[in-house]
């Protein structure tokens, strides 16, 4: 079992005026989903976001095969968060503050809010910069404490594979993806035969194909995976993933609409492709033995952390000390998924195919206190992002234009009800009995 040094936070200790912030927060009153009764207050609210838009991990020349003509140009490295997408992620900041401030989480006055708000990420420099951001935007004075390991160190949070946390069975995830396939990957090859069609029209123009080998000419086949992946699957549907998330990229930046797949891709031709992108994280990051290796160790101090605020008082494994009400955590696309895929959840916003993993997007665990019940806490989940043409239009979060939220139903402790709140203990049991200890670590 790996052993991680505890973070020491320092805090933001500083006044400023409150009355103008508090003007401002009318602005959003209507955006946040308030208690399901009069009286509830929100004890803790735990972020698990994606970074923002970022540029493609792969170099245009490693993409050069998988289309016909040149790939757009970039202004920042591989990998690198955009000033559009530091844009969009301080929106987000500024929606996530309006919310917590009504509900109480938050005060609105920095030297207060600067001991309540706990920021960890991944060292990435898209994760560190996206963590940064809605910390100034939480507290919004001087730059926060942003807790992340030394760059180049896989995080067993973030990285668990990588980080090599437990001994996860290869074999045993390879026959759990495959046995979704019904055995045979080239099922899923006919099944998506519409979807991928649509894209080599994109990639490759109306009737085009490609010049030489290519991944799409290839069945999809599954095997053992290498570095952060568990299972690797290559051919038609990995190749499907690495275009889509490309164009996703180059449409949500608000690139000119002439270099969004060449000028072939628009909002409705996007939504059908994420079909494709969608799909390669069910099947390699949501299917449950892969969910379970890369998502217990998140998950079970994310556990630790709600315990925590409802008894007042430290509970190992938790992330920072007691009395935070808001905990930051910045991770990728496959952290959201495995999440998903181990609880069993599932979530829809607007423009998008089930269970989508969007720059930005974020799972909420909201702890509430029932009014009245010294002892009565529920756990309210959801998932919320802005749709793909907010962050294309990066247009100001407003009442009429609040990101996307999708309250999620988790199997085995969600109730009835608009958002679905589940009580506190029926969520720790149903969430301990799907994490694996073998995959989790002592310190978050």
């Amino acid at each position: 079992m790996i052993w991680l040094p505890r973070f020491v936070a320092n805090r933001i200790c500083a006044r400023t005026g409150v009355a103008a912030f508090a003007a401002s927060l009318l602005v959003y009153a209507s955006v946040w989903a308030g208690p399901a009764a009069s009286g509830d207050e929100l004890q803790l609210a735990i972020i698990l976001t994606r970074h923002g838009v970022r540029s493609p991990l792969k170099t245009n020349e490693a993409m050069a095969r998988l289309a016909s003509q040149p790939w757009p140009t970039w202004e920042v490295a591989p990998g690198i968060q955009t000033p559009h997408g530091n844009a969009l992620i301080a929106q987000m900041g500024d929606y996530y503050r309006a919310r917590l401030t009504e509900s109480g989480a938050l005060s609105g006055d920095p030297a207060v809010d600067g001991q309540r708000v706990f920021i960890r990420t991944d060292n990435d420099q898209r994760t560190i910069e996206t963590g940064r951001i809605i910390g100034k935007s939480l507290v919004r004075l001087g730059e926060p404490d942003v807790h992340s390991l030394a760059a180049g160190t896989a995080d067993p949070l973030f990285r668990p594979v990588r980080a090599q946390v437990g001994h996860p069975d290869k074999a045993r995830a390879v026959a759990a993806v495959l046995g979704r396939m019904g055995g045979d990957p080239r099922r899923v090859d006919r099944a998506c035969a519409t979807q991928l069609a649509q894209l080599r029209g994109i990639l490759f123009g109306p009737g085009g194909a490609p010049t030489g080998a290519s991944p799409f000419d290839e069945p999809t086949a599954v095997g053992p995976g290498e570095g952060d992946n568990l299972v690797t699957i290559s051919g038609p549907v990995y190749a499907a993933l690495q275009c889509t998330e490309s164009l996703i990229l180059e449409y949500a930046d608000g690139m000119p609409a002439s270099d969004v797949g060449w000028g072939r891709v628009d909002e409705r031709a996007l939504t059908d492709l994420l079909a494709l992108h969608e799909l390669f994280f069910d099947l390699a990051q949501r299917t449950y033995y892969p969910a379970q290796v890369g998502g217990s160790n998140l998950a079970s101090h994310i556990v630790d952390t709600l315990e925590q605020a409802a008894l007042g008082q430290p509970v190992p494994g938790a992330f920072g000390p007691s009395g935070e009400r808001v905990v930051v955590l910045v991770g990728h696309d496959t952290n959201i998924a495995n999440i998903g895929g181990l609880f069993g959840m599932g979530w829809w916003i607007p423009g998008t195919q089930a269970n989508p993993v969007v720059p930005g997007g974020a799972l909420l665990f909201e702890l509430w206190k029932r009014g009245g019940q010294q002892s009565s806490f529920y756990v309210r989940t959801s998932y919320v992002a802005q749709t793909l043409v907010q962050m294309r239009e990066a247009s100001p979060v407003s009442p009429g234009n609040a990101p996307a939220r999708s309250p999620i139903f988790v199997p085995g402790c969600s109730g009835a009800g608009p958002d679905f709140d589940a009580p506190l203990a029926s969520f720790v049991r149903m969430a301990r009995r799907v994490i694996d200890p073998a995959f989790v670590t002592e310190e978050p």
